[in-house]
């Protein structure tokens, strides 16, 4: 599947509440994210380089070398101006006079026109004498679609105050409503079922509610671009042969960080018994327990150098036992369980006959598929520390996969273990 170069354009403005910041309803009818509440946005198209000759600010090369691209990185901020204006009606341009457009502009009567193709935004930059003033657009993030939806994007988001003179509509087509809302209220209305937000737009508010004015949110955006994002393919071995994987493929981050040379070290799979140091102190060994919902099989982690702390030990299995036994040398201090499933939790009774260490989680909630066996010296609560070699282990209270279900974030390194 070809994944298209995609770009959007957040849209805020400061009111007496803070800033506020333009969402738009996809129409129920879209193959992609139906209902869903974006930001404007849409496909780059190849005339957006026509457009170029029409700007003022940063050129190209400045632009693209922001983006980490070789070039056209101002088509996609064109492509994001220009569906703003198709999808919302509101066009980020200056007159001749360098004076922002204001609702009664003559432009807003070819808004459908530029819709339907009939005109381009270079057209209409030079039927009005218009120019795009892209520096007052600042580089907020990158997204790419990952495998599995009937279309993926690989789109760029940037951010820029609404010009006050001009009113957003929605088209009508492609989108069915608007509303502007502080990011809080969006996060909100996402989280009480108000609002369908795809993961992009929870992304890019959570930035945005940081922040008490556009100007403090608009400094901080030209100051801090965002990391570039891998955009190529990788090696790593899978079965013994170098194969390449594509961005978005499941092993592909990983891949990235642990062989940032690109030596093709990694493995493409998961190998059950194979440890792997995936962080500094922290080993992952993957049981032998392959199954529909365990996939390859249960990630064991251990933590630590010299003393060792075990997170989710994996199933009653002897020879997964003894090789957690072995990585550590019996010098476990602790077990750490994130919940009582039968394929994270009962390897945690041998553990503790062995190493006299101390166990961590909530004990087991009724029911057939959950460990009975599982006794905690420690129930940890949501916001408690666990001290361990690699780092401190905070608690999140994450009920959901199972009612005692606890995700572990190792704070020194941002990993978390879910």
């Amino acid at each position: 599947m070809d994944i298209r170069p995609a770009a959007t354009l957040v849209l805020t403005k400061d009111t007496a509440e803070g800033p506020k910041i333009l969402l738009l309803q996809r129409t129920w009818d879209a193959v992609f994210m139906p209902g869903y509440f974006v930001f404007p946005g849409g496909s780059v198209d190849d005339q957006e380089k026509n457009g170029r000759a029409h700007t003022i600010g940063q050129a190209d090369t400045e632009i693209s070398q922001t983006m980490a691209m070789d070039e056209g990185g101002a088509d996609y901020m064109l492509a994001a101006v220009r569906e703003c204006f198709e999808e919302a009606g509101i066009l980020l341009a200056v007159d001749e006079k360098g004076a922002a457009l204001t609702q009664d502009h003559p432009i807003h009567s070819d808004r459908e026109a530029l819709f339907k193709g009939e005109l381009t935004l270079a057209e209409l930059c030079h039927r009005y004498n218009l120019t795009i003033p892209l520096d007052r657009l600042g580089y907020l993030g990158h997204w790419v679609t990952p495998p599995g939806p009937p279309r993926r994007f690989d789109t760029r988001f940037f951010i820029a105050v609404a010009p006050e003179g001009q009113r957003a509509s929605h088209d009508g087509n492609e989108t069915i409503d608007h509303v502007w809302l502080s990011p809080a209220e969006a996060l909100e209305d996402h989280r009480s079922g108000r609002r369908l937000l795809g993961l992009p737009t929870i992304g890019t508010l959570r930035i945005l509610a940081e922040f008490g004015t556009t100007e403090a949110l608009m400094r901080y955006v030209h100051a801090n671009p965002p990391e570039p994002y891998p955009n190529k393919p990788w090696p790593a071995v899978k079965k013994d042969r170098t194969t390449m994987l594509e961005p978005g493929a499941p092993a592909y981050d990983e891949a990235v960080k642990l062989d940032p040379e690109g030596a093709g070290s990694t493995h493409a799979d998961i190998v059950p018994g194979k440890p792997v140091e995936v962080a500094a102190g922290v080993i992952r060994l993957t049981a032998p327990n392959p199954g529909m919902m365990t996939g390859p099989g249960t990630n064991t982690y251990v933590l630590g150098h010299k003393r060792f702390t075990v997170l989710d030990p994996g199933p009653d299995d002897a020879t997964h036992i003894e090789r957690i036994l072995e990585l550590t040398g019996g010098a476990i201090d602790q077990v750490v369980v994130t919940h009582t499933h039968q394929d994270h939790s009962p390897a945690t009774v041998a553990l503790k006959a062995r190493t006299g260490c101390r166990v961590y989680g909530q004990p087991a909630p009724e029911g057939p598929a959950q460990d009975q066996t599982f006794s905690p010296d420690v129930e940890p609560v949501n916001g408690d520390l666990i001290v361990t070699e690699a780092g401190t282990l905070k608690a999140l209270y994450t009920p959901g996969h199972a009612s005692n279900h606890l995700c572990y974030l190792l704070l020194e390194q941002e990993l978390l273990f879910s």
